[in-house]
């Protein structure tokens, strides 16, 4: 039996039946793996990569990328074009480069003052939208958003003067090295964060200014999520 006869084309399936047709590149990754009677974790074994993503792959999360399908169709013994020629899954079928940035959700992101950032860490049920002194529209999965404007010698390798910068208040955990907004000795500063022992560094040309220490992050405001710079 020859390749096409086992991996038939979309328009046709061994029965004839539309309802039998592997039209996907996760359905064709399917049929040829039980074609050789292999499961899952055996094909991802022989590519080294693992069961989650031979999943994910056939149910079509998303799709391998080019030079891993030709990894796969030599792995399952089918022709690399008769693998690539499958529809794109649902989640990856739109090829327009702003496709995935016109999906996400537009949040209107309320622009306070240093002052009533501080208010965040001090009061409970807090809205940052009672202070807004301006919007700015902000495409990002996080609803818990406030931005305040930066003109901080002590972190001007990041933020030049005046940049904007947007704060998910609720991520109160901020990862090594990323940049936060923290109370310091009753001071509201944006520093870059860094674990054992806790500590706010500055970034900076400027080499004056000190490193922050502080115990633990309950001093913590919110994590930076995105900097916006006006020209």
């Amino acid at each position: 039996m020859d390749a096409r006869q086992l991996f038939p084309q979309p328009n046709r399936s061994p029965e004839g039946s539309p309802a039998n047709e592997a039209t996907s590149i996760g359905e064709r990754i399917k049929t040829a793996r039980k074609n050789l009677d292999l499961n899952q974790a055996d094909l991802a074994k022989r590519l080294n990569v693992s069961q989650p993503t031979v999943a994910n792959w056939e149910s079509g999360i998303h799709d391998p990328r080019r030079l891993v399908q030709a990894k796969i169709a030599d792995a399952l013994s089918v022709p690399l074009s008769w693998l690539s020629q499958g529809a794109r899954s649902p989640v990856e079928s739109d090829k327009h480069p702003a496709a995935g940035y016109l999906r996400r959700i537009l949040h209107h992101v309320p622009i306070i003052s240093y002052k009533n950032a501080e208010r965040i860490i001090n009061e409970k049920d807090v809205d940052p939208h009672e202070w807004a002194e301006d919007y700015i529209p902000v495409t990002y999965s996080g609803a818990r958003l406030f931005a305040v404007f930066v003109s901080d010698d002590a972190v001007n390798l990041a933020f030049p003067p005046d940049t904007l910068v947007v704060i998910d208040y609720t991520d109160k955990n901020p990862v090594e090295e990323s940049f936060c907004l923290a109370i310091v000795d009753g001071e509201c500063v944006l520093r870059r964060w860094r674990a054992n022992p806790a500590r706010l560094e500055p970034f900076s040309n400027n080499p004056h200014h000190e490193t922050l220490y502080i115990a633990g992050n309950k001093h913590i405001i919110g994590s930076v999520r995105v900097s916006i710079r006006f020209h």
